[in-house]
């Protein structure tokens, strides 16, 4: 209850705002919020607008799930293995200032225009920057937490005992250590993603939200065009507070 009385007073002015501004552009340029607030409803009993809607976030939902269950691990393995990471960083640093939207077109020729491509581009937007800030944590972990790992589990000589060692590690110290670091850039990186998703949605595909978006702007139909965004927005908000709902349930030990 107090969250709610807390963020009424911005999104009431933000309505305001809007309300304003396009009673001064006039409804041909920008709808008010009550149109749209009315095209909404209309759109929210339309079974062609939850199909869409549907298909945005199963893409958007896998496109993240990849971005997390594979980079994170990865990057523990580069933050853990130096002589991995000397091979593997300069690739790593040269493509990732590249917009990954960029892959777009080279996904489609080389998987074709159905559900892959759209869903790798989002878990390489966001993966990409788990991996990264993973990678990095650990490579700049504070010592004192190696000393007293090795202090309660000294070195073995034997294969079985040195694999052990190594698992015990990762599991007490180096996952622990970055994966708030990484949970905060996959949050951060969610709404990009999202964004991403847009761009991949506009052309090349017969479902989800950005084929609505551009199909109303092409028609002008601003009404339908805004609930399309309005669409996009909620799945960004939905994956960003879910991430961040779930670094405060597993990284518990942040608090401590």
């Amino acid at each position: 209850m107090n969250k709610a009385l807390k963020i009424a007073p911005p999104i009431i002015c933000l309505l305001l705002f809007w309300a304003a501004l396009a009673a001064f552009l006039g409804p041909n340029l920008l709808p008010g919020p009550a149109a749209v607030g009315v095209q909404l409803v209309h759109s929210l009993q339309d079974r062609a607008f939850l199909t869409d809607f549907w298909a945005s976030f199963v893409r958007a939902a896998s496109g993240l799930g990849l971005a997390f269950i594979i980079p994170f691990p990865f990057g523990l393995l580069l933050g853990a293995c130096r002589r991995l990471d000397a091979f593997v960083a300069p690739i790593l640093y040269l493509t990732y200032p590249i917009p990954k939207i960029l892959m777009l077109p080279v996904l489609l020729v080389l998987l074709g225009l159905g559900e892959a491509p759209k869903i790798l581009i989002v878990a390489v937007t966001a993966g990409y920057q788990v991996l990264v800030v993973t990678r990095d944590n650990v490579m700049n972990l504070d010592r004192r937490h190696l000393d007293s790992f090795n202090s309660l589990w000294p070195r073995n000589r034997s294969a079985g005992g040195r694999i052990k060692r190594r698992l015990l590690l990762v599991r007490h110290v180096l996952a622990p250590s970055a994966l708030p670091a990484a949970a905060t850039a996959f949050r951060l990186s969610s709404g990009t993603a999202v964004a991403v998703l847009f761009m991949a949605e506009s052309f090349a595909t017969r479902q989800g939200l950005g084929q609505a978006i551009m199909d109303a702007w092409g028609l002008l139909d601003l009404p339908r065009m805004f609930v399309g965004i309005i669409g996009l927005g909620l799945l960004g908000a939905f994956f960003y507070f879910l991430s961040n709902w779930a670094e405060k349930r597993v990284c518990r030990w942040k608090d401590l």
